[in-house]
């Protein structure tokens, strides 16, 4: 697990319920309900290249947990996940439910979900060739196993989807595995997975492409039902038609609606660190798991300016894929 900030680590602690909580992820603080159900409350924290950073966006805990709620309740609602639905309230999560008891509980940023087992794997799949797997198949011609033709552009669209999955490291980065790995691991269940998780991001792209957005890549977790958070810009790559358009023209990178500012960011920090007699360059040339790595990022302050632009795109692609502001969703549909 990813070590946080003091300066962040317990900023949205819900007080009463404390001595429940079982896990502080790099975003997300969970809950303990009963044995049949956990409460994830989404904070500001913010992660890049598996470091967590001293330092909070504005609003992203909550854009991401309406975010969410509105895919799996709006849009794949037919499709199995993990929300916990109250019995007491019609059309309500369980956490309004446990709120009107513990009015303490954050509900701008709270869900109530079912247990379930999440494989250690990111089931990430692609309609875009881009990141980390344009990486893989410059060096190999292959993505996730897969072999394409030569001369794909990044950020090219597929003929369909690619599987491209990852292990899903408890601390350290995640390393891009084949889909047959996979599969070894997970069996037939593997293979339902991978139908349901596709069968999400499809619908989940023609949605998105309805209302001027692409989605170029996004990561699922689960096996059995979609888990975690849901096609949020945490776990996926949003951009507009024109925004790609113009990069594939100018063979640019299009603008992310994401907290790709802080990577960018991140990637030009001076480190004290040398590596063959060269001074490193960016956090993303360090270490998650050396502690003196640890130390440097949660020592660095990411400036303002940096911070309100990542708030205005987390609040910005909300907006334009839900088609309502933020605060009016919440007061409609979680409050």
């Amino acid at each position: 697990m990813s070590k946080l900030p003091e300066k962040v680590k317990d900023a949205f602690i819900v007080a009463e319920l404390k001595d429940r909580l079982i896990h502080q992820g790099k975003v997300r603080d969970t809950y303990k309900i009963n044995d049949e159900a956990l409460l994830v409350v989404a904070t500001d924290r913010i992660s890049i290249f598996d470091f967590v950073l001293a330092a909070q966006i504005p609003h992203k805990g909550e854009v991401l947990t309406a975010l969410t709620h509105f895919w799996l309740m709006q849009v794949l609602d037919d499709l199995p996940h993990h929300l916990f639905a109250s019995k007491n309230y019609p059309n309500r999560n369980l956490a309004y439910e446990l709120a009107q008891k513990n009015p303490l509980i954050p509900l701008k940023r709270s869900l109530a979900v079912c247990r379930t087992f999440i494989p250690p794997y990111e089931m990430i799949y692609r309609w875009h060739l881009g990141g980390s797997a344009y990486k893989d198949y410059e060096k190999t011609g292959k993505v996730g196993g897969v072999t394409f033709a030569r001369g794909i552009q990044k950020w090219d669209r597929l003929a369909k989807p690619v599987f491209t999955p990852s292990t899903k490291s408890a601390s350290g980065h995640d390393v891009n595995i084949t889909a047959k790995e996979f599969l070894a691991h997970m069996s037939r269940a593997g293979y339902d997975a991978m139908r349901l998780f596709e069968l999400a991001y499809n619908r989940a792209y023609i949605y998105a492409a309805s209302r001027g957005i692409l989605i170029l890549d996004t990561k699922f977790e689960g096996l059995h039902m979609i888990a975690d958070e849901v096609l949020t810009p945490d776990s996926s790559r949003f951009t507009t038609p024109d925004s790609w358009r113009k990069a594939m023209a100018e063979k640019k990178e299009p603008t992310f609606y994401d907290k790709e500012p802080i990577r960018e960011w991140g990637k030009t920090i001076p480190t004290p660190f040398m590596e063959n007699g060269q001074p490193v360059i960016g956090i993303n040339n360090l270490d998650p798991e050396n502690q003196e790595h640890i130390d440097f990022v949660h020592s660095i302050a990411v400036p303002a300016h940096i911070i309100i632009e990542a708030s205005r795109r987390y609040q910005n692609i909300f907006e334009r894929l839900v088609g309502m502001p933020l605060k009016d969703y919440q007061k409609k549909h979680l409050l």
